[in-house]
């Protein structure tokens, strides 16, 4: 007698931000879930149908291709990844452009970790069209009944001048802070740009930050990024959530990397055409 199919879960999914934007018109069939506060914490991601669509899709060279394309040319061991993140081996792996971490909350937190306060994959790369797509996808969708802020600070070359925004985390040191602040319920976005070398503020047009489901990401150019010293291909991010904005660690739900800066990507034939 065949065994019952049991239900696969992955405590990190690398592929499903290569389907993220594909989310957009699928988040209607999935159920609406009350605010959800991790108790216990559990590491894992059930799969659903929704998200594998969204990864065949993007395989096949649909929407969020471009980021399928940026994994297959910086990781060349993809299947031993994923394996480490089954086992347990592996709790965070970054490439140029993208962190995948198990979901947690960092020790000095002292709010309520909603699963929207928890990154699961957060990334920072230039696409075509010289446009740097910011985004990250959240242990579970924007139901949070309080505003909430998702912050990619990125360093263009003067960041190490400016010092770390947190002192315990010494090595996350920006130059340029991108906040996008989302609405209880995830009704609605908002976003800037802060300039941390000259302390001037730039709006986000709200057409360019969307919200999909467990997903948010912003489309800016890159000459909103003017260099401070390194070239674009050398310019840094580090992702974080906060349950207030500023520079209280308390508020802070988690880190992605935990206390470090990673390289933004850059596809192959970007740079090819940027020369």
């Amino acid at each position: 007698m065949p065994q019952p199919r049991r239900a696969t879960r992955f405590p990190l999914a690398v592929l499903s931000l290569e389907g993220r934007t594909l989310q957009s018109g699928l988040h209607h069939a999935m159920p609406v879930a009350h605010p959800a506060i991790i108790g216990q914490a559990q590491p894992s991601l059930a799969t659903n149908p929704a998200g594998v669509a969204a990864i065949s899709a993007a395989l096949s060279g649909g929407m969020g291709s471009e980021w399928v394309k940026l994994i297959r040319s910086e990781v060349k061991n993809l299947g031993s990844v994923l394996a480490g993140f089954l086992s347990g081996r592996i709790t965070s792996y970054s490439i140029p452009g993208l962190v995948a971490q198990t979901p947690s909350e960092q020790p000095a937190f002292t709010g309520q970790p909603y699963d929207q306060l928890l990154p699961t994959l957060a990334g920072a790369s230039v696409f075509k069209g010289n446009v740097i797509e910011m985004g990250a996808i959240m242990r579970g969708p924007f139901h949070d009944p309080a505003t909430s802020y998702y912050v990619f600070a990125l360093d263009r070359g003067a960041g190490s001048h400016l010092g770390p925004v947190f002192a315990s985390h010494g090595s996350i040191t920006p130059d340029t802070i991108v906040t996008l602040t989302v609405a209880p319920y995830g009704s609605s976005a908002t976003g800037t740009i802060t300039d941390l070398t000259t302390g001037a503020i730039s709006p986000i047009s709200a057409s360019s930050i969307r919200i999909e489901g467990s997903v948010i990401r912003a489309y800016l150019t890159t000459s909103s990024f003017p260099s401070k010293g390194l070239p674009l291909s050398k310019y840094r991010f580090a992702f974080w959530t906060q349950t207030q904005p500023g520079t209280d660690i308390s508020t802070v739900a988690s880190f992605a990397p935990a206390n470090s800066m990673t390289p933004i990507g850059v596809l192959k034939s970007v740079a090819a055409t940027r020369g």
